[in-house]
């Protein structure tokens, strides 16, 4: 798996929690054991991603920037971030967990980019991607698996989503 440089783009899910609010839930296209959002000081990435309002709407993207610290080998750089969020009611879920408490669940699936240049087409594949969760029912047993491919030229050339 590539590093998380500002080269590659990662992808994540967040939830909304009914105590917390909104939480990161996962890391996808990091080394095991890392937190993007503690490196970085992202603390507000899951307010951006899962905006207040959403729950207004089935479906609802939101457009964000963020700052990659330096590292040892990069300087700081802006960092892109595209979201699509969704909801559903929780009664509909396979496996309601314990924890889910009020009447829908909601959350998003985020991808962060060193550019925003292909996020219309991002926007389209997070749709279909969330989308096809969300009509899963999103059991205990299912995963929000990615791939992130990126071209030689560095740039964002496609995103892969799979539902496993």
């Amino acid at each position: 798996m590539a590093s998380p440089g500002p080269e590659n783009p990662i992808v994540s899910v967040v939830g909304f929690h009914h105590a917390r609010g909104p939480e990161i839930e996962s890391w996808f296209g990091v080394e095991d054991g890392t937190d993007p959002a503690a490196d970085n000081d992202w603390s507000y990435l899951p307010f951006m991603a899962l905006s207040d309002g959403a729950h207004a709407s089935a479906e609802d993207f939101s457009y964000f920037t963020l700052r990659r610290r330096s590292t040892s080998t990069s300087p700081a750089t802006s960092a892109f971030g595209i979201s699509c969020t969704r909801q559903m009611d929780a009664n509909d879920l396979i496996n309601r967990p314990a924890d889910v408490t009020r009447s829908t669940v909601q959350k998003a699936v985020v991808v962060i980019a060193p550019s925003p240049q292909l996020f219309g087409h991002l926007r389209e594949k997070l749709s279909m991607v969330t989308g096809a969760w969300f009509a899963q029912r999103y059991g205990a047993s299912v995963h929000l698996r990615s791939r992130v491919k990126v071209a030689d030229t560095g740039e964002l050339a496609t995103l892969r989503m799979w539902i496993s």
